[in-house]
Order: C-alpha cells, then sequence, then structure tokens
C-alpha cells in the first residue's frame, strides 16, 4: 500500500464534490433532528393538528434517513472507487 501525505488526505477530503456529499450527510442529520422535534411535539396535548405534525414527522424522518443512507453509502464508493 502506497503512503498517502497528509496534505494530500485533507486535499481529498475538502474536495468540492466530497463537500457536497458532507452536505448531504449533515442535512440529514439536521431533518433528523426536526423529525424527533416533531415527534416529540405531536405527544403534547396542547397541539392541535396532532395528525398532521405526527404525519409531517414521519415523512420528515423518512427523508433523513434517506439522506443519511445515501451520503454514507456515497461517501465509501467515492473513496473505494478512487483509491
Amino acid at each position: 500500500m502506497s503512503s498517502v501525505s497528509a496534505r494530500e488526505a485533507l486535499r481529498y477530503a475538502t474536495d468540492d464534490e466530497m463537500l457536497k456529499l458532507y452536505a448531504v450527510l449533515v442535512g440529514g442529520w439536521v431533518l433528523l433532528l426536526v423529525g424527533q422535534f416533531a415527534f416529540r411535539t405531536a405527544v403534547n396535548p396542547a397541539v392541535t393538528f396532532v395528525g398532521f405534525v405526527v404525519a409531517l414527522a414521519a415523512v420528515v424522518a423518512l427523508a433523513a434517513v434517506v439522506a443519511v443512507v445515501s451520503g454514507v453509502v456515497a461517501v465509501a464508493y467515492k473513496v473505494l472507487s478512487e483509491s
């Protein structure tokens, strides 16, 4: 296995294409936090549209899981295909 310098590793990790993949991961985590907040709000009896909040939270949570999983797979694929 060839040796990779720290500079090359940092350049690869901060490449524009990798930054886009990182943005997908961060977006997924943010959506996951929003979904969890909506679920916690839905159990509060003061919320009038409980069904709407639960449905919205489920959609947001599903989008978050898809974004995080696809981001992880994309990063892994990029790293493995370029190695």
